[in-house]
């Protein structure tokens, strides 16, 4: 599993779809609901561990993927709202264990690739 990284609109999904031949159906889509078995593509990660308390369950699934792709919230800044605070944790934790567990990982910023691991 390879791990990309990066704001909203900066060109992750792109990346992704050049690089491992992605086509529509190979993509599954986390903010539509529960994920699907099997894909190659997991994408909207970040909605994922808003909607879900117990994250480290689907780290089975999402490392059986080609890639995985997540938008970085925050950028450093701490939310007031406790539960905002929790959810940022909790995404952070699970970026965390898929970085440890991926072959690759990078950050997109502006459509230029920057590989961290």
């Amino acid at each position: 599993m390879d791990l990309i990284i990066g704001g909203a609109y900066q060109g992750k999904l792109t990346l992704a779809a050049r690089e491992y031949g992605l086509t529509p159906g190979d993509i599954c889509d986390l903010a539509a609901g529960e994920p699907a078995l099997g894909a190659r593509c997991y994408i909207h990660l970040e909605e994922l561990t808003r909607r879900q308390e117990d994250t480290e369950s689907y780290l089975p699934l999402l490392t059986a993927a080609e890639v995985v792709i997540a938008r970085e919230i925050g950028s450093g800044v701490v939310p007031m709202d406790a539960g905002e605070r929790a959810w940022r944790e909790r995404h952070g934790r699970l970026l965390r264990r898929l970085a440890q567990q991926a072959g690759s990982v990078r950050r997109v910023f502006c459509g230029l690739t920057e590989v961290l691991k």
